[in-house]
């Protein structure tokens, strides 16, 4: 048991004690209380009250959703990756980023992501160079996750290219890591299917403090268990099908590194999927992967500075800015455009903060399992970063099931500061009554940008944004990047709700009051 883990164990059990013993606040239950983006317009309903510049924030928005529609050339047979970790996509943005902080008066620079000692493939990857999925001779919508074939230390067994034709195709076995003898003797080449599970409304995540505060699910992990237990069990097996629960969208899973899965993974959507459960004996798989394995990723951070009366202090506001192969507008190019909507406001307000202003767009967060802030931490070592204000994905809108605003802080006492603050905004008011509000309390950070400074800055206060508990279209996309996460669902009450409690906690913590 590692170091860390055993620390994580210690937590719970201290948590437990506490909590039992009445010493501890039950303060974790849902509460129900063009490159340029100045001067464009849309024909959306715009709050009037709006603290922050809200249509500013959905211009920026609009820009980077719009990248996987401008950077590629599908109709040549290009993929279109997004915002994508190293793509042109990400380096689109990044140089809208950086002309709007420079527009605002900030002073702006990009950092380009590197390797630190601790995570030294940081910027490596399994590139996708080219797929296709086929069902009975019929190209389908989906996305094929690479396989890690080998570990990172023989870098060659990672350039690989797949191709099968005629796969059968065989439900996963109910208990995968039994072996059945019937598909061990399978003469035919074959794929299992399965209905996918990650984000699935009908498999509910444990909620375990700490640990686990969102309720997220582990099955990705599992899922990478299950191929390395196939690829030894049955030798005729060449990857997983998983169809989504949503009917027009396919799901983008990250499995990675020697924790990664060793068999193609199939992500197509719900459709398509239940049709070949519906007629499974007369189907067939034929799929190809080619993958190349890039060690030198080039990634950046933008960093826009706002100077401070108390220059030996540094407060960062942060968001990634890159995405998944898909639009991105919930993750997160909303939050993202929040923080520059953020900096616009101090700057036109003409606020002096009592500490240098870090307006920061991480890069390489899907991917890197936050690269660039892990990087920038790193760079940054003799930086006094005493706050840290995070957004993940924030500003979207889901009818069922409800979704809940989470303010994830590292540390108790400054949550209930911060949850005092948030509490005078009427959150589940001005959105409507759609969602709900809660604080949660994360020793460990949350995951996102943040985790990096509460691992390694005992004194950093970080605080968290991140709306979720069930939304169904996490790492989505479909129907030519129409569906999934996608522009359409931009809240306007919720950015403006959720902007203004994120401006009130900068404020008090950068200026001492709101």
């Amino acid at each position: 048991m590692g170091r860390s883990l055993i620390r994580k164990v210690l937590a719970v059990e201290l948590l437990i004690l506490l909590t039992g013993a009445g010493i501890l606040p039950n303060i974790s239950g849902g509460v129900k209380d063009t490159d340029t983006c100045f001067g464009e317009q849309t024909n959306g309903s715009i709050p009037n009250n709006g603290v922050l510049d809200i249509q500013y924030i959905y211009n920026i928005t609009k820009n980077l959703s719009d990248i996987i529609f401008t950077e590629y050339d599908e109709e040549h047979g290009e993929i279109a990756k997004g915002r994508f970790f190293g793509t042109k996509g990400e380096h689109k943005a990044a140089k809208i980023l950086y002309e709007n902080m420079t527009k605002l008066g900030l002073y702006t620079t990009m950092e380009q992501i590197t390797n630190t000692p601790e995570h030294q493939t940081l910027i490596h990857e399994i590139e996708v160079l080219d797929y296709e999925i086929k069902v009975n001779d019929e190209v389908v919508d989906g996305y094929i996750s690479p396989a890690w074939l080998g570990s990172l230390s023989n870098q060659n067994q990672l350039n690989y290219n797949f191709s099968y034709t005629d796969l059968k195709v065989k439900k996963k076995p109910q208990f995968p890591f039994l072996y059945n003898s019937k598909l061990a003797g399978e003469p035919k080449e074959f794929v299992f299917i399965d209905e996918d599970p990650w984000y699935n409304p009908k498999t509910k995540g444990i909620r375990i403090p700490v640990i686990n505060p969102l309720g997220r699910e582990f099955y990705p992990y599992l899922i990478t268990k299950y191929t390395k237990i196939w690829r030894l069990f049955y030798p005729n097996c060449r990857g997983l099908i998983l169809y989504d629960h949503n009917d027009d969208t396919h799901d983008m899973v990250l499995l990675k590194g020697k924790a990664g899965n060793v068999l193609p993974i199939l992500f197509i959507n719900g459709t398509t999927g239940r049709k070949i459960i519906e007629n499974i004996g007369d189907v067939t798989i034929n799929f190809y992967l080619n993958q190349s394995y890039n060690d030198s990723v080039i990634s950046y951070n933008v960093i826009g500075q706002l100077n401070g009366t108390d220059p030996t202090k540094t407060v960062i506001v942060d968001c990634l800015y890159d995405s998944w192969w898909c639009q991105g507008t919930a993750d997160s190019a909303i939050g993202m455009a929040m923080v520059l909507g953020i900096a616009k406001y101090f700057k036109e307000n003409n606020i002096i903060p009592k500490y240098n202003m870090k307006f920061i767009g991480f890069g390489g967060e899907e991917y890197g399992f936050t690269a660039g802030s892990i990087s920038y931490e790193y760079a940054h070592r003799d930086e006094n970063i005493i706050y840290v204000i995070d957004l993940n994905q924030v500003g979207f809108k889901q009818e069922e099931p409800r979704l809940t605003l989470n303010i994830i802080a590292n540390k108790l006492s400054f949550l209930n500061e911060i949850w005092e603050i948030a509490k005078k905004t009427d959150y589940v008011n001005k959105v409507g009554n759609t969602a709900d509000i809660r604080p949660v309390w994360a020793p460990g950070g949350a995951p996102s940008d943040d985790s990096p400074f509460v691992k390694n800055r005992l004194f950093c206060k970080t605080v968290c944004f991140l709306k979720d508990t069930g939304w169904k279209l996490h790492h989505r996309d479909g129907l030519n990047h129409q569906e999934g996460d996608v522009l359409k669902y931009f809240d306007w009450d919720d950015v403006n709700a959720t902007g203004e409690i994120v401006l009130n906690v900068t404020k008090y913590l950068t200026v001492g009051d709101l």
